[in-house]
């Protein structure tokens, strides 16, 4: 197979094991997201990508677009290594609508992505992000001390320039900031240094009380909130959370989570990796993009996250329950393979209640699957996305993310003492793909 071989195979996306409204790429090889970005009504969704195999080597970025983060349409390969120089490892990008890199040939803005491994090299389309130039024959803009990667740009609309986050683990795990005002030539600007920051680092502005306070986070998800003088991150936090509540590592149910660039109204829009997913053809896919948004806690600002709403575009059918009481016992429920499940739980009289997807949720001593989720009038809200092998369970509307790849299995209600199901809806999803 040579570059010319693309557009893809012909599939139908019905193999077993692929998520029917989750992204996975046509056939290949899939790991981090790169550069999500919304650009004239379109989001791109550029990733890691081997087209020759099931397995990870020689990376690509893939491409594919979507009208609503929903339906997605696999496109041509956007960074080839056969034409675009270096290792093309992760990284982000941006839509230059000011043309602050003075690149604008024509109508479209230019749109400026970010790769490579000790040091970053800079690729730039003007045709809208179908097709990718080199910038200045590859040169090196950033070259962090150490072994570095994983570039992702932001703005900063307070200091009126651009900064680039890279991890490197020059005097151990951390990240370098820069500064541009034009996108292409960079200076140095801080080191912020933390055990838990390993790669594929993000710097999110995010509005919180009529104001902003700016969120980074790492490859796994761990993050700490605090805020950004323009040339440096500073926090009083000691130690991070985590953003989604799971065993988080490369090749996990999540990780190398990046949001959306150039979103309006403030709204952040993140995607990760699910890397334990495959089948015939393909390996590894996207999680369902979730809202990310901070809300004040007892125990301080918190990273909270939604399923996009832009799911209930693909309800068909729907079934409601009202107060299923299940005591000492099991109740089954049919739904499938492919839906949507919102529930309201009066755990008050219950050591234990589980829904049984394919894994067992369970929550018992105010915590679900061990992360912490406190009843509000004893009760507690669950918010599932099943997808044949993928799993996204939210608790509490966003106080509890956590993602995972599973076997699917008949729907099973639990309980240990005795639990009413006060409300239970179940959205049967249409394929994304048909």
């Amino acid at each position: 197979m040579t570059p010319d071989d693309f557009p893809y195979p012909d599939t139908n996306y019905q193999e077993d094991n692929r998520g029917q409204f989750h992204f996975s790429t046509r056939a290949g090889w899939m790991n981090d997201v790169n550069a999500p970005l919304y650009y004239r009504g379109v989001y791109h969704l550029y990733y890691q990508h081997n087209p020759f195999s099931l397995v990870w080597d020689t990376m690509h970025w893939g491409h594919a677009t979507s009208p609503d983060l929903v339906h997605w349409t696999q496109r041509p390969i956007a960074l080839d290594p056969h034409v675009h120089p270096g290792d093309l490892w992760s990284g982000g990008g941006v839509v230059d609508t000011a043309n602050s890199s003075g690149l604008k040939g024509g109508d479209d803005d230019p749109i400026i992505v970010y790769s490579g491994t000790n040091g970053v090299t800079v690729f730039y389309s003007l045709d809208g992000g179908a097709t990718f130039t080199t910038y200045a024959d590859g040169k090196k803009v950033v070259t962090p001390g150490g072994t570095s990667r994983d570039p992702k740009v932001f703005w900063d609309p307070v200091s009126k320039q651009w900064g680039m986050v890279v991890w490197s683990d020059e005097g151990g795990n951390g990240v370098d900031f820069s500064t541009s005002a034009n996108l292409l030539d960079w200076t140095f600007a801080s080191r912020y240094r933390a055990d838990w920051l390993f790669e594929c680092p993000n710097l999110i502005r995010m509005p919180i009380d009529g104001g902003y306070r700016w969120l980074l986070h790492s490859g796994s998800g761990e993050y700490q909130v605090g805020d950004w003088d323009g040339t440096a991150f500073r926090t009083d936090w000691t130690g991070p959370q985590k953003i989604n509540q799971t065993a988080t590592h490369a090749g996990s149910g999540y990780y190398a989570a990046l949001n959306f660039e150039n979103l309006p109204n403030d709204r952040v829009v993140s995607m990760a990796w699910q890397g334990e997913n495959k089948g015939s053809i393909w390996t590894g896919n996207a999680s369902f993009p979730v809202d990310l948004a901070l809300q004040h806690t007892a125990d301080g600002l918190r990273v909270f996250s939604t399923p996009i709403p832009e799911l209930a575009t693909l309800r068909e059918s729907t079934q409601s329950w009202e107060n299923l009481t299940v005591e000492d016992g099991v109740q089954q429920i049919p739904a499938g393979s492919t839906y949507e499940l919102e529930a309201t739980i009066d755990v008050s009289r219950a050591t234990r209640f589980t829904l049984k997807v394919g894994r067992e949720v369970t929550y018992q001593d105010q915590r679900l699957d061990g992360a912490e989720l406190l009843p509000v009038n004893g009760k507690i809200k669950l918010h599932l996305l099943v997808d044949r092998d993928q799993l996204d369970v939210f608790g509490n509307e966003g106080a509890v993310y956590q993602s995972y790849n599973v076997p699917p299995a008949e729907l099973e209600l639990v309980a240990e003492g005795r639990a009413v199901v006060e409300q239970l809806t179940i959205h049967q999803l249409k394929s994304i793909w048909r």
